[in-house]
């Protein structure tokens, strides 16, 4: 009958231990791999004129993308100025209205968007074509990754919207640097589009830099190649511990080590149990156990 001593019951206990606290990280890392991969961020608006009889263009964001989007009015129309007292001012209101007629005033919305993903971004320009409402107005935007390469292409319809009255602007910020562009780079990795309303447009960008979702893989990898050869090693351990030490056919029963050290040698038994020998006394002596002269 083989008893489990104390430390192979730790061992066992310790490896348990470690496999239930490896679980979740197992199950985040397969979670991580299939989520992890090109985002893209940056900021679009939609706007009109004021007196637009469709009104400011409104965009329609759905739950699966309202974490990472974040809409605000968009406004470029004058605050109205607070009646100045009589007198004053007049000096300065031709000037000012001067001024006005060179910027066209736009309403509408401006909308944010961090970290979408490929799908999502897509989705984005059906959104924004979307916010025109009943018109013939479409978007569409796509980026696939070919090795290191995101390669950024999108058009737009504005067929259906008036040049100086209607307003679309997109930027965006890609994970890398951008190595070509159509559009206006104002950044390492940031473009800028506003396309001619009143006409087609084309969006072309190109950005270098490695999948996200390869390196998050192998990093994964070897933590788990690194867990299991610490799993492997608790597992030999308690193996090893646990082994048979029963005597084999034909083979000698090793005695342990302390019952050994514990048990005399015979030299030092049968010397031990052979009795001393008396000196010869007076009487034998006496009675001529000597030799005879």
């Amino acid at each position: 009958m083989i008893t489990v001593r104390p430390t192979s019951r730790w061992s066992a206990i310790l490896l348990l231990l470690s496999l239930v606290a490896a679980t979740p990280l197992l199950a985040g890392c397969l979670e991580r791999s299939t989520t992890v991969g090109d985002r893209f961020s940056g900021t679009v608006v939609v706007a009109t004129s004021p007196d637009n009889p469709r009104g400011a263009p409104q965009l329609d964001v759905p739950e699966s993308m309202a974490s990472r989007v974040t809409l605000t009015d968009y406004s470029t129309v004058p605050e109205s100025e607070s009646a100045a007292p009589d007198g004053e001012g007049s000096a300065d209101e031709g000037a000012a209205d001067e001024g006005a007629e060179d910027e066209i005033p736009y309403v509408g919305t401006r909308a944010v968007f961090t970290d979408l993903t490929s799908g999502q971004f897509g989705q984005l320009g059906d959104i924004v074509a979307a916010a025109y409402g009943d018109s013939a107005m479409s978007m569409d935007l796509t980026a696939k990754r070919s090795d290191d390469v995101v390669r950024f292409r999108g058009n737009a319809d504005l067929s259906d919207l008036t040049a100086g009255r209607d307003l679309v602007d997109l930027t965006v910020v890609f994970g890398g640097p951008v190595t070509a562009t159509n559009g206006e780079q104002i950044g390492e990795r940031t473009v800028h589009w506003t396309p001619e309303a009143g006409k087609p447009a084309d969006f072309s960008a190109d950005a270098t830099y490695p999948d996200p979702a390869t390196a998050a893989v192998s990093s994964w990898s070897w933590f788990i190649a690194l867990l299991c050869l610490v799993v492997v090693g608790l597992v030999v351990r308690l193996a090893f511990a646990n082994r048979d030490r029963s005597p084999r056919p034909g083979r000698p029963r090793r005695t342990p080590r302390r019952d050994r050290e514990r048990r005399p040698s015979s030299a030092s038994s049968s010397t031990e149990a052979r009795p001393t020998e008396a000196p010869p006394t007076a009487t034998d002596a006496s009675t001529g156990s000597g030799p005879r002269s």
